[in-house]
């Protein structure tokens, strides 16, 4: 009878660890990006995910990504996240990962974060030109 007890106990609680795993995955992947491609280039593709898109404090926020042909440096994809100023056609560059497989999967090779503050002028970029005018 104490077997079956330890068995019984043992059993409830495998039962509840893939509850709780099963909860946890569902719970990580409720924000998924939703990669929109936007251009394709020299073999380069390239992507906005549209659930990044936002409007804050007078500025645009958005990642896109890069798909390349070839390996650059051992990466074959790039996100890269932007803080943009629609108005005066303006982006500064958040963050960059690199990563070794295509639409950043894989091994991250490499990453950069930026404090937002400098500003390029981007007025051909049709990542931002998207994002602008998703929330414009």
């Amino acid at each position: 009878m104490k077997k079956l007890n330890v068995v019984s106990r043992w059993n409830k609680l495998l039962v509840k660890y893939f509850v709780f795993a099963s909860l946890l995955y569902i719970s990580l992947d409720t924000y998924s990006a939703d990669w929109q491609k936007v251009e394709e280039s020299k073999g380069e593709s390239i992507y906005v995910d549209v659930n990044s898109i936002e409007k804050l404090n007078g500025f645009v926020y958005y990642s896109e990504l890069i798909d390349f042909k070839e390996a650059i440096y051992g990466a074959l994809s790039r996100i890269s996240e932007f803080k943009v100023d629609c108005e005066k056609k303006e982006k500064a560059n958040l963050s960059i990962t690199s990563y070794t497989g295509q639409m950043g999967k894989f091994i991250i090779i490499n990453e950069a974060k930026n404090d937002g503050t400098r500003f390029i002028k981007s007025p051909q970029s049709i990542t931002m030109r998207f994002a602008c005018d998703r929330v414009m």
